[in-house]
């Protein structure tokens, strides 16, 4: 049993009428969920849920010609249990290979607390660096962005909505090209301009799998913890937060400035304001594609794709997958996800 105050008993016919958006419950085991503020937060999209709304998805979770789901999956529905199926209306369920039903390989949650906020809770925290990787990367879902501070200020520095990346930055890359024109014919900027745009993607692949992905290589301790945590762990801690799904411009503008330190080295006055703004380009587009692939849907095969590749990497295989945008680097350096049978 999950949560003895909330148990309520319901028959598999009440739970048929709640089968649209407004109201989506499922049965799974014979226990009932309400996937009423889930269903737009779903990996898979909206409406693969909706299809099995009101409806028993025990065995359509164990199905891989729908999607097989991993223990993650198991761990996030816990969070929207309701009650149980009715004594009269319960059926017996066979059992997985592993003879082991998978909401009971479900453990109890010994990381963080999502429903307070998280920073206090890391920075106070002891945990070992294996324990720490190890549950950071293992998805948790809120209803509503999570909290990191309880002071109003530094929270609101740490949400930042998808519309605002383009706001921010565009007119950065317009002053970066107006500059360079200043230094260089408009014929060597667009050059500048396209190589900027066009190495967006290694550096993506680059930073994603070296800098995000440090994971094994950070020391022990609860300050490496933090830094990790803030930098990244977050996103794969709860990958569907919608304030956290493009990079803070803080952040990101220290980011900037680092690689910008690194571009002076190589190019000259001009040239570099060129390559900046392509970079930026690239980098502004990244963001938004990030943020569609974790809460975009669409009919076109090759963009689905990319978003499948890209939750596989958050919800079965975080140390492969590191191509954003496009899993052309993945294929380059061998780090494409190794085939399974699901």
């Amino acid at each position: 049993m999950m949560a003895d105050t909330k148990q309520r008993e319901y028959s598999r016919a009440e739970v048929a009428k709640h089968d649209g958006k407004g109201a989506l419950w499922v049965i799974r085991g014979n226990q009932v969920f309400d996937l009423t503020t889930f269903h737009t937060d779903h990996p898979g999209g909206s409406d693969i849920l909706m299809q099995f709304g009101g409806q028993d998805i025990t065995e359509a979770m164990r199905d891989s010609d729908v999607h097989a789901h991993a223990i993650q999956a198991y761990r996030v529905l816990k969070d929207f249990y309701i009650g149980e199926v009715m004594a009269e209306d319960r059926v017996a369920y066979e059992l997985p290979a592993s003879g082991k039903d998978e909401m009971d390989c479900v453990e109890e949650e010994e990381f963080l607390d999502i429903h307070k906020p998280l920073f206090m809770q890391m920075w106070n925290s002891k945990f070992t660096k294996e324990f720490y990787l190890r549950e950071v990367h293992r998805p948790r879902h809120l209803p509503r962005p999570a909290v990191f501070f309880a002071n109003p200020l530094l929270e609101t520095l740490t949400r930042t909505p998808w519309w605002f990346i383009p706001i921010y930055w565009l007119p950065i890359v317009c002053t970066l090209l107006y500059l360079g024109v200043q230094y260089e014919s408009t014929e060597v900027m667009v050059v500048g301009f396209v190589f900027g745009l066009l190495s967006w993607s290694l550096l993506e692949y680059s930073m994603h799998r070296f800098v995000f992905h440090y994971d094994e290589n950070i020391p022990e301790g609860t300050l490496a913890q933090v830094a990790h945590f803030l930098l990244h762990g977050v996103h794969h801690f709860l990958p569907m937060d919608q304030l956290r799904l493009v990079m803070p411009p803080a952040l990101s503008t220290f980011l900037a400035l680092q690689i910008l330190a690194l571009l002076s080295i190589v190019f000259s006055a001009g040239m570099i304001h060129a390559v900046s703004a392509g970079l930026l380009i690239g980098y502004v587009l990244y963001d938004e594609c990030h943020y569609w692939l974790h809460h975009g849907t669409s009919q076109n095969k090759r963009l689905s794709a990319l978003k499948t590749y890209h939750l596989r990497h958050h919800y079965k295989d975080f140390k492969a997958g590191f191509g954003i945008t496009s899993d052309f680097w993945d294929r380059v350096f061998g780090t494409e996800f190794v085939a399974t049978a699901d």
